[in-house]
């Protein structure tokens, strides 16, 4: 399941919450005030193969 990022309307606190997809949409209740708070765009990184080489070996030119 993903994580989602949301932020409070009113008191501005911003948690994150691991939902269903089906759910993503859903308001949740801010854990601090009880409100409703909105779902926020959050940036989405990944990491394939590696940068690293081995000392032994040279970088090609």
């Amino acid at each position: 399941m993903p994580i989602y990022e949301y932020l409070c309307t009113k008191c501005k606190t911003e948690f994150e919450l691991i939902r269903p997809f089906n759910e993503a949409d859903k308001p949740p209740k801010c854990p601090k005030c009880n409100s409703v708070a909105q779902k926020q765009i959050a940036n989405f990184s990944s990491k394939t193969g590696s940068y690293l080489q081995s000392p032994a070996k040279r970088f090609r030119k």
